[in-house]
């Protein structure tokens, strides 16, 4: 209940290509980017409203694994909107379907690559600053 939820996942293939295909999903869903950062593989970004939810905040980073990588997604409720007693399972399955969507980009025959950007930040005005150390500098 009202719990943010961390997901773990373990993946073969070599960070770059995780974080590849983390950022196409992001790119190519219902998602807005709200901070990307290449040099330590850091992703942070908000899911669209729904009926039955106002959005999910997620903080994703992928690192290498021996020789894989893991994705470690963080998903959150929407600051200031209400508590419910679902959050925890809302944000539980809005954390599984995005990893589910990286998985099916990866198993692809052909992978597609996301857009190239380059690494930034979006303050709380709507400007964007590049982010490619320290913590991050937005919202």
């Amino acid at each position: 209940m009202w719990a943010d939820k961390h997901v773990t996942h373990n993946s073969p293939v070599p960070e770059r290509e995780l974080f590849s295909a983390l950022v196409y999903v992001v790119q190519q869903g219902k998602y807005e980017i709200g901070g990307l950062r290449h040099e330590l593989q850091d992703l942070l970004f908000k899911g669209d409203p729904t009926l039955i939810s106002y959005g999910h905040f997620f903080v994703a980073t992928v690192k290498a694994d021996g020789p894989g990588s893991v994705l470690q997604l963080s998903v959150f409720g929407v600051p200031g909107a209400p508590k419910a007693l679902l959050d925890g399972w809302k944000n539980k399955k809005a954390g599984a379907a995005l990893v589910e969507a990286v998985e099916e980009v990866l198993t692809a025959a052909n992978p597609p690559r996301p857009e190239p950007v380059q690494s930034f930040a979006v303050m709380q005005d709507g400007s964007t600053v590049p982010w490619t150390s320290g913590e991050f500098p937005g919202f």
